[in-house]
């Protein structure tokens, strides 16, 4: 689910660079067309906002769809992959569809230490994108979790979601 081809990812946990291969806009439009329309007619009265929220590349994902549709007004991103190639810049250089109305954040204490350079930029990253989206008045929130990347990650995601649901 990453934003284009061609940009090298890194697994921590089989120790291998890959390839990644897109798909985020065609995960979208599958979002937009069939999952969020069938599961709204399953919804009595009408829907009041729709967040995503996201873990890993997912939480990646979760920010980059504010810059491709406006049906988002609320987003979490739980350990997200902001090492991402030009993410950050790209977050800053373009206008989003929509401002949304939260943005939650969340990582573990230990994931930006490692001795591989692209991840460990991660927190240094995540930080700097909350920070941006707050300067520009937008609520968010930020908790640094202690533990690695897959520490907590169902309870984080968790956690996430309820900020969100809480607004």
């Amino acid at each position: 689910m990453g934003p284009r081809h061609g940009a090298v990812g890194y697994s921590s946990h089989f120790g291998k660079r890959y390839a990644l291969h897109g798909g985020a806009d065609e995960y979208l439009r599958l979002l937009r067309e069939e999952i969020i329309p069938k599961a709204e007619e399953q919804i009595r009265g009408c829907t009041l906002w729709r967040g995503i929220a996201g873990y890993s590349l997912a939480g990646l994902f979760a920010l980059y769809s504010l810059y491709q549709t406006e049906i988002f007004s609320r987003a979490a991103s739980i350990s997200g992959s902001f090492w991402f190639p030009h993410f950050t810049e790209y977050i800053c250089s373009h206008e989003l569809k929509k401002k949304p109305e939260h943005l939650y954040f969340s990582l573990g204490d230990a994931e930006c230490r490692t001795k591989n350079p692209y991840l460990k930029v991660v927190q240094e990253q995540t930080e700097k994108i909350e920070r941006f989206y707050r300067d520009n008045g937008i609520a968010t929130y930020f908790k640094l979790n202690s533990g690695n990347h897959f520490k907590d990650g169902i309870e984080r995601t968790a956690a996430g979601i309820v900020w969100l649901l809480e607004r």
